[in-house]
This record gives structure tokens, C-alpha cells and sequence, in this order.
């Protein structure tokens, strides 16, 4: 443990500033595809959940039905955790449809079947409708099924206004210090992978013609031996354009410079594309990314954004507000698909990450992330599996035991006013130091086990744990009435909005393309 670990460590303790609970917000997006009769549903993105454009708790992502539910940012754990609770309840109450436990879809035999989503004819409705037509003619539609769940979480300008000790809330350095953790978090970021992974496993039909490097675990399916989360691996959430971005995180100015450049470099299998037929637009650009969003990334600094707002602009003006962590699978054997434990770890590791050597990251070093990162999606669970840390082989299980060193650390030099939160964290350290010793206790693990056991497919292993969560959700016991109320008012906001007099949306798009 550094020197200056240790050193922030006792700096936070002499201002007061270790129990994060006091000056942190956090809010839970979580994405899960609709199914009917064992494939994607068809249907419209149901009525009964309000309009997916003006619906601040529920929308769709990719597909129409790849529904996002989002919970309220919230200044407890507890709190969060109930609102997605309450959300997922009043989804499970109002659709017919299967609502897929796993993050990889279920089987889908042909891409036509996946529609993508609508949201109306406005000209932000159509946007986010191109948005996705191109998504899915760069990559397929397939790939962009996989969901799992986006944890956002900030800090408030008075915790970083007491750690610079000047007296004034400085834009600069909370952009430093959001900018520090988000390194530090990709350096160690496989440890995630390795303990919360959940999609070891995909129907066969999810890779269809696509080159992969799967074994057939069942007529059905494919899997590695010892994969944590597929869903993070080039069969989904990768992109060949973006491999040569190389994007550091050193400073918001090179970061928006990087964005800025994949916003407006030309690339030519997207040129190929084409911007448009005849009438009919294709794609919004034909650069390395469309938009913002549109760039993967295990963790992302960002800032609330108004709609028409680009967020490369609001950024640059403003400041990071919270950073958002993408790598967490659905865990199918909780009901929420996150629990206490999940969010108590990992709120600590991004402290860490956090209070951690704010050292910078070159290019070099993003490639051994990189190289770790796919290492543990495939091999996460092999005992002799070898990462590169500073370009010197350590075992996966010795690498991990030097971060959980760090967050015991932290945890220890909690003050005595925070017990609780010391309690919950140590709680939940053990319990992921459990599926160190022992792999076949990550979900990965367990998935591979009970599909074996039970002799049950994808599919069967899935709609086990839906009709679980049928129950649970059915049975708990909450006031749902303003998710109703807000569906409704969604509809009327949709109507409204529709209602309006706008500019054509080839002007519409083409500003929208010179904004930045």
C-alpha cells in the first residue's frame, strides 16, 4: 500500500470525511428484455408503463422491448435498492410479459425479430430512433440485447470542497479527483468482473454466423469453462472502431478532446453505411461513435443533461457531476438483480478508487487494462489465471487480496460514529473474499453449476428465476401509485410534446451536428 494511499486515508480521516454516506447520492438504472413464447417480444413497449420518451422511471434502451427501469438519485443505499424494488414490482404487475432474469438475451433466431425502439414523432423521438437504427446496422442488433445494470454515483461539491481545504467549491478539482477515480477504477476493474459477473453462458443463436472462441455447453448454448461475464467480451459490449481511441482519462479537457475527435473522424465501414437512402436517414453520423453514449467504457464521468443538450458541451462547461460504472451484469439469482452486498462493495471500491494515487495512464497501461479485462472475462475463474499489473505477472487471487487490503484499510479507519456502515461493508467484503476461495460461489460459477445439475438450458435456468421474481414481486407490499401516476403523466407529456410546432428534422439533426 502506497504512501499516498495511506496519506489521503489520514487526510480524510483528520477533515471528517471518511463515512462517504454523508455526502454521497447514488441511482440505479437497470435494463431487462421483455420475452414471450421462449423469444424476444414483439409487442409495443406496453401502454400501462407510460410513454418511454417522458417516463422518468421507465423507458427503453436499444430495442422496443429492452426495457430501463431508473430509480431516483437517493443518499442511501437502502433507499435506492427500495425505489428499484418498487419500480421492478409495478413492471412485473403491469406487462404479461416475461421480464428475462439474465443479462444475455434469451434465444433469438433471427435479428429481424428485434424492433428497434420508438419513441414517437417528435424530432428527439426520432434522434434517439436513428441513434439506434445505426447501433444496430454497426453492430447488429443482436449484441446490443445484453443488459445489466448502471450504477451511478456522486459525491457532493461539499465533500470536495472540504478535501481542497480552500474555502471554495473549485470545478477544477472535483473534475481532477472524479477524473483519478475513474483510472483507478479501470485499472482494478476486473476484480468486478470476477465477483459479479453473471453471463458465463449464450444461446447459440446469440452468436449465430459470428467467429467466437465458445464450446458448446448444451445443444442449445455455448460458454467457456471458467468465463465470468461474456456480456463484457467482444461477443457484446465491444466495438473494433473504438479499439484504437485509447481514451486515458488524464485530464476533462483531453477527454472531451478524444470524445470529440471518435464524434467527427470518419470511419470507413460506417461511410460505407452511408448516411442515408434516398429519404430515409441510416445513421446520425458516420464517425467512430454517433454520440456521446455511444463509446464503451466499464465506468464514464458524466453530468445530467437537458434534453437537446449535447453532453461533450455540458461537460466541458460545467464540470463532472457523478461518474456511472457499466460493467455490472444482472445478477439472476437476486431479485433485484443487485443487492446490498453489490452496492456496499462497490461503493467502497470507488472510494478507493477514489483515495488511491492519482497517478496518470498512458497508453501502454490501458492496453494491459484492457488485456486483464478480457483475461478475466474468459479465464476469470481459472485458479491459475495470471494478470499483468505494472507489466509483472501476479496471480489473479494475490491482486485482488492487495485491493481488498486497501478497502479493509479504509474500512478501518472509519469513525466510531460510523459502525454501521463499517458492519455492512465488512459484511459484505467477506462475502466476496468467500468467492475468492471458492469460484464456484460467483454467480458465473453458480450459473455453470445449477445448469449442469439441473440438465437445464438458457432458457430453463432463466425462466426459473423469472417465475421466482413473479412471486416475489407480486407478493411485496408497496405503494406503486406515483409510478402510475408519473405512466400516466408520461402519455399526456408525450402528447403535448407531439403536439408542438417544430423544425424539419433535417434541420433539427443538422444543428444538433454542429452543436458540438
Amino acid at each position: 500500500m502506497s504512501e499516498s494511499f495511506k496519506d489521503t486515508l489520514n487526510y480524510f480521516s483528520d477533515l471528517n470525511l471518511l463515512n462517504y454516506t454523508k455526502y454521497s447520492e447514488r441511482g440505479i438504472e437497470k435494463e431487462s428484455l421483455r420475452v414471450l413464447d421462449s423469444t424476444i417480444s414483439s409487442s409495443d413497449h406496453p401502454e400501462e408503463l407510460g410513454a418511454a420518451l417522458t417516463n422518468p422511471f421507465i423507458t427503453t434502451d436499444f430495442s422496443e422491448s429492452l426495457l430501463e427501469v431508473i430509480t431516483h438519485k437517493k443518499s442511501k443505499v437502502e433507499e435506492s435498492l427500495k425505489d428499484l424494488e418498487e419500480v421492478l414490482a409495478f413492471s412485473h404487475r403491469n406487462i404479461a410479459d416475461v421480464i428475462w432474469p439474465g443479462s444475455i438475451p434469451c434465444s433469438i433466431e433471427n435479428e429481424n425479430q428485434i424492433r428497434i425502439a420508438e419513441y414517437g414523432i417528435s424530432n428527439s423521438a426520432k434522434l434517439k430512433e436513428l441513434y439506434r437504427k445505426g447501433l444496430s446496422l454497426r453492430y447488429g442488433s443482436m449484441m446490443q440485447c445484453v443488459s445489466g445494470i448502471h450504477y451511478n454515483f456522486s459525491l457532493t461539491n461539499e465533500f470536495f470542497t472540504t478535501w481542497e481545504n480552500k474555502g471554495v467549491h473549485s470545478k477544477t478539482f472535483q473534475d481532477e479527483k472524479y477524473l483519478s477515480l475513474v483510472r483507478n477504477f479501470r485499472r482494478n476493474a476486473w476484480l468486478l468482473l470476477y465477483l459479479f459477473g453473471a453471463s458465463p453462458v449464450v444461446p447459440n443463436t446469440f452468436i449465430g454466423n459470428r467467429k467466437n472462441f465458445l464450446k458448446p455447453l448444451n445443444k442449445d448454448d455455448s460458454y467457456l469453462k471458467y468465463s465470468t461475464s461474456l456480456r463484457m467480451s467482444e461477443l457484446g459490449y465491444m466495438s473494433e472502431a473504438q479499439d484504437d481511441l485509447h481514451i486515458t482519462y488524464n485530464s476533462l479537457g483531453e477527454y472531451i478532446d478524444n470524445l470529440k475527435l471518435a464524434l467527427t473522424k470518419k470511419f470507413l465501414p460506417y461511410e460505407k453505411i452511408g448516411i442515408r437512402t434516398g429519404e430515409e436517414y441510416l445513421q446520425i453520423n458516420d464517425c467512430i461513435i454517433q454520440i456521446e453514449n455511444e463509446y464503451y467504457s466499464s465506468i464514464r464521468p458524466k453530468r445530467v443533461v437537458n434534453s437537446g443538450e449535447r453532453p461533450i458541451n455540458i461537460l466541458r462547461d460545467k464540470g463532472i457531476e457523478y461518474v456511472e460504472v457499466r460493467c455490472m451484469d444482472n445478477n439472476p439469482f437476486l431479485n433485484n438483480s443487485i443487492d446490498l452486498d453489490t452496492a456496499y462493495f462497490l461503493e467502497t471500491f470507488l472510494m478507493v478508487s477514489l483515495i488511491d494515487d492519482d497517478k496518470p495512464c498512458d497508453k501502454d497501461e490501458i492496453i494491459e487494462m484492457l488485456r486483464n479485462w478480457q483475461l478475466v472475462v474468459k479465464e476469470g475463474r481459472n485458479p491459475s489465471l495470471q494478470l499483468k499489473i505494472n507489466n509483472k505477472s501476479i496471480s489473479l487471487a494475490k491482486a485482488a487480496e492487495n485491493i481488498i487490503h486497501k478497502m479493509k484499510s479504509y474500512v478501518g479507519a472509519l469513525p466510531s460514529e460510523a459502525n454501521d456502515l463499517k458492519e455492512k461493508i465488512l459484511k459484505s467484503i467477506e462475502t466476496q473474499e468467500s468467492k475468492l476461495k471458492d469460484s464456484d460461489k460467483t454467480p458465473s460459477g453458480r450459473i455453470i453449476k445449477e445448469m449442469s445439475e439441473n440438465n437445464w438450458n438458457w432458457e430453463e435456468f432463466n425462466n426459473n428465476y423469472y417465475q421466482e421474481n413473479k412471486k416475489f414481486f407480486n407478493k411485496s407490499n408497496f405503494d406503486l401509485s406515483k409510478y402510475e401516476d408519473a405512466a400516466k403523466k408520461s402519455l399526456l407529456d408525450l402528447s403535448s410534446l407531439e403536439a408542438k410546432e417544430e423544425i424539419s428534422f433535417d434541420i433539427f439533426l443538422d444543428d444538433y451536428l454542429k452543436s458540438i
